[in-house]
């Protein structure tokens, strides 16, 4: 977060306060950065410019066995995706009876709320992307955002193409619940993936992503020694295989939706892109004399390639 001081600047009533409510405000942004997923799941960037364009290659064929000349490959350009970064702003206003009173407490309660609507913002846009799996477009912030990856579809899509025509059009979504089965369905689906030009995609999951309300399901399914809900002895094939994330923002739209992940391509794909880092800026109002207070920041997120997740839809 960046603060710009007005100490000096404003009456001497604010300025003696202006100090520790800043630092409160920091103290605030870092505690719940703590618990974000952001770092987690994205690619975190910089950006100095109004937009990037991240493309792909298609990759090139397998090696050839000869004692010739070196065989060389052209690459092909792939989809490409531009992140265009969004202003968010937001402010509140202190009575100048409450600074008159020395209301400490109040007044950092009320600046508090401040940087709690930017993390409580940014973690629903986190979210965003997985809540919105099936969706091309989704609202938040009072605006409307584009959800869609380089190939111009939906995360979760029965047909995500081929832009050389390559490769054969693949699906990586089903609407069945979580369970032994389905994982073992989506798993063997990730595996399956093919890149552009229709060679194996090397996609191995490592990563279970559920709501709050299939935690218990989640962690029966990763961590119990035998097959589940039978009488048999047989060993559990999944038991640990998985990191599990549970997250109380997945259940925002709906509860049931579970997302099998391979992690390191995932940093490959996912992205969120700070243009301008949050900014604590106030002043005092001549006609009023509240003090003002207004955050500002910018950043864009999206994904490039889909072959990351295997989202589970349940209808």
């Amino acid at each position: 977060m960046v603060i710009t001081s007005t100490v000096g600047k404003i009456d001497a009533t604010i300025g003696r306060f202006e100090g520790p409510i800043m630092a409160f405000m920091e103290r605030e942004e870092a505690d719940f950065a703590k618990n974000s997923l952001l770092k987690e799941l994205y690619n975190v960037k910089t950006s100095k410019h109004y937009s990037e364009s991240v493309a792909s290659m298609t990759g090139i064929g397998d090696m050839v066995a000869t004692d010739g000349a070196v065989p060389y490959d052209d690459f092909e350009e792939g989809y490409s995706k531009t992140f265009i970064h969004q202003v968010f702003k937001k402010g509140i206003e202190i009575k100048r009876e409450t600074i008159d009173d020395a209301r400490i407490i109040d007044m950092e309660n009320q600046a508090g709320s401040l940087v709690d609507a930017s993390n409580r913002t940014k973690e629903k846009f986190v979210h965003a992307i997985f809540n919105y799996a099936d969706a091309t477009s989704f609202t938040l912030a009072g605006k409307s955002f584009g959800a869609t990856g380089a190939d111009g579809l939906a995360l979760a899509s029965a047909a995500h193409t081929s832009k050389t025509g390559k490769g054969s059009n693949q699906s990586n979504t089903s609407a069945i619940a979580l369970s032994v089965d389905s994982l073992k369905t989506a798993e063997e689906a990730m595996i399956g993936y093919k890149t552009d030009i229709g060679e194996p995609a090397n996609i191995i999951p490592d990563l279970l992503f559920v709501p709050y309300h299939l935690k218990d399901d989640a962690y029966e399914i990763n961590y119990s020694l035998g097959k589940l809900n039978t009488a048999n002895n047989n060993a559990n094939p999944y038991q640990g295989k998985y990191k599990i994330i549970v997250s109380k923002w997945l259940d925002l739209v709906d509860n049931d939706r579970w997302f099998l992940i391979d992690s390191a391509y995932m940093k490959k794909c996912l992205f969120w892109i700070n243009r301008v880092p949050l900014e604590i800026k106030s002043q005092v109002d001549f006609n009023t004399d509240n003090w003002l207070v207004k955050a500002y920041e910018r950043y864009s997120l999206g994904f490039t390639d889909w072959k990351w997740v295997f989202c589970g839809i349940p209808a």
